[in-house]
């Protein structure tokens, strides 16, 4: 099935209240539980943030199985955390404070990685494209491009996916004429991924080059008078979305 190779940046359909939430609200959402899970400093409101995570995902309709290959990539950053801060602690000699310490700094990471994963799969690249564009909007005056930003972020969005997956047929391609990618010490690694790298980078040009090629011939001159197929309205569940998320970091701010 399509959706078993679904990748980090990648939307996955679904007939959910949130995806049906205009993308400038679920932008204000996201951006108000990623700040609150930053100050947690308990295990209950690590608790807490897991069930509101899980709560989310019910209400999302996007499996959790979904989820979780979606953000398999932050799993090594968090991997890479929970070591940092076990030897950064450990500096100091005390064993016990910096595992806890590790667990503690990697759990808030991974439960914030794992709202912020929500967003792409809930949320095509052009919506969420046009959410940022009318958000920056206001600081065109000033002469900020609004426009270029929310597409090179729609284009972002649209290469994650795209790029993991070719990343993932030439690793296959290497392996298969007889390429040792996963033993060695870490700078042997590092030395057998260049054949892998080459090759990405030259897809990577030449994806860039179709775009552009592509967006030249339909004339595209920039956001100023484009019209849209599917303008974004501001409903009044999108103002009780943000109540309610508002209402719920007041509440975990203050309590946990």
């Amino acid at each position: 099935m399509y959706f078993s190779s679904i990748n980090l940046g990648q939307y996955y359909p679904a007939d959910s209240i949130i995806h049906k939430l205009d993308p400038r609200a679920k932008l204000f959402v996201m951006l108000m539980l990623v700040s609150a899970v930053f100050p947690s400093k308990s295990t209950a409101s690590l608790f807490i943030w897991v069930l509101i995570f899980y709560v989310l995902a019910k209400l999302s309709r996007v499996p959790l199985r979904i989820i979780f290959k979606a953000a398999r990539p932050i799993i090594f950053l968090v991997a890479f955390t929970f070591v940092f801060n076990i030897i950064s602690v450990l500096w100091l000699g005390n064993i016990l404070n910096a595992l806890i310490n590790a667990v503690f700094t990697s759990s808030r990471l991974l439960i914030l990685m794992m709202f912020a994963v929500m967003l792409p799969l809930t949320t095509t690249p052009l919506e969420l494209a046009d959410g940022i564009e009318s958000l920056l909007r206001p600081f065109e005056k000033f002469g900020f491009p609004a426009n270029e930003c929310a597409l090179m972020v729609a284009m972002s969005l649209r290469f994650i996916p795209l790029l993991m997956n070719e990343t993932d047929k030439i690793i296959k391609a290497q392996v298969s004429r007889g390429a040792v990618l996963d033993q060695g010490n870490l700078l042997s690694r590092i030395k057998a991924f260049f054949p892998v790298l080459i090759p990405l980078f030259i897809i990577i040009f030449r994806r860039a080059d179709d775009i552009a090629i592509s967006m030249e011939a339909r004339g595209y001159i920039g956001g100023k008078g484009r019209t849209r197929r599917k303008p974004i309205i501001w409903k009044y569940f999108d103002t009780l979305a943000i109540f309610i998320t508002a209402l719920i970091v007041s509440l975990m701010l203050l309590y946990f």
